[in-house]
């Protein structure tokens, strides 16, 4: 069946009509597009945490950051990133980076972190430890402007040396040599000790050893050597002449005469050890100058240890003169007594 020319022309128009309307829908929805795109919106910024609140019609991050004159500086921290668009009523973090010094494996390098700890920073920075190392300050500090962060590198090892042991000094005191000599009657020999060390480096630099094991393998030989005692001999220059002696002592000087008054029974007129009782002849106490020792008294002259008496005990000593009168004289009084050479 034929269509009539009138149905054909009605059904044109309405077609015609229908596409009219969908370009005036889409129309619509392009403007309505591009119109919330250029639209302003709230944004919440927090930079050191202060908040601040822009209206922006920008969508990337760094643009609205631009806008809010908001500088960033090397190593500042943006959440969102900046290269990031922004959607809705969004919030924008800004973390300042602070300035700190790494000094790590023999380098200091300057740097500015986040952090917000020491521990980051080092993350941030690809440094890896091992578990010896240390980190000043901790790892668990808070950033400040100025830190110094330091990696000391702590590494060990075990090693095995042989030390020497000295040998110890043994002296034997001599009478017969004079004082400051000495003669090694045996020479000294070191001895030998193995150990195994575990020795502690920081950054390359020995700060411990702690001895694991130790063996000696061959004991040391003491040294032994005699050492002078006796005095040098020296000169003395008189009127009466010129003496060698080693020895000098101060002592306290008496005087006494041969006859009664001095000796009482005694008196015989020859000394304890059968010398003639002349003057030049003293009393001693022989555990302190010895019998027959030849003396050179101050104030006196020449003399010989040739007696002994009661009173003459310990540091004394007492003079020998001719008469009561010449001992009574001399009287009392501190002397040098000279111990001379044979």
């Amino acid at each position: 069946m034929t269509s009539s020319p009138c149905y054909r022309q009605e059904r044109a128009s309405v077609f015609v009509e229908r596409r009219r309307e969908i370009a005036l829908v889409s129309c619509c929805v392009v403007l309505l597009v591009t119109g919330l795109a250029g639209a302003a919106r709230e944004i919440r910024i927090i930079v050191d945490d202060e908040v601040m609140v822009v209206t922006a019609p920008a969508l990337r991050v760094g643009d609205i950051l631009k806008q809010a004159g908001v500088e960033l500086q090397e190593g500042d921290k943006v959440t969102p990133g900046i290269s990031e668009r922004a959607r809705g009523r969004s919030t924008i973090t800004v973390t300042r980076a602070v300035p700190v010094e790494l000094e790590v494996d023999g380098s200091k390098v300057a740097l500015r972190s986040t952090g917000p700890m020491v521990k980051h920073t080092l993350a941030e920075s690809g440094i890896l430890l091992r578990p010896e190392d240390k980190v000043s300050p901790g790892m668990e500090v808070g950033l400040s402007p100025g830190m110094n962060i330091k990696v000391t590198r702590v590494t060990s090892e075990v090693i095995v040396r042989q030390v020497r042991i000295p040998y110890r000094t043994e002296e034997r005191p001599d009478s017969s040599m004079d004082r400051g000599k000495t003669q090694v009657i045996r020479p000294g020999v070191e001895g030998l000790r193995e150990q195994k060390v575990r020795v502690i480096y920081e950054d390359g630099k020995v700060v411990n050893e702690t001895v694991l094991v130790s063996r000696v393998l061959r004991e040391p030989v003491s040294k032994v050597m005699k050492v002078g005692t006796r005095n040098p001999v020296r000169t003395l220059l008189t009127s009466r002449g010129t003496f060698r002696y080693r020895e000098v002592k101060t002592m306290i000087a008496t005087a006494y005469e041969p006859g009664p008054t001095s000796c009482g029974k005694w008196a015989d007129g020859y000394t304890a050890i059968g010398l003639k009782a002349v003057p030049g002849i003293v009393a001693v106490d022989p555990k302190v100058i010895p019998l027959r020792t030849k003396l050179y008294i101050e104030g006196y002259g020449p003399a010989i240890a040739g007696d002994v008496g009661g009173a003459i005990k310990g540091n004394r000593i007492d003079l020998l003169f001719e008469t009561v009168d010449e001992a009574l004289r001399y009287g009392k009084r501190k002397v040098k007594v000279y111990i001379l050479e044979p």
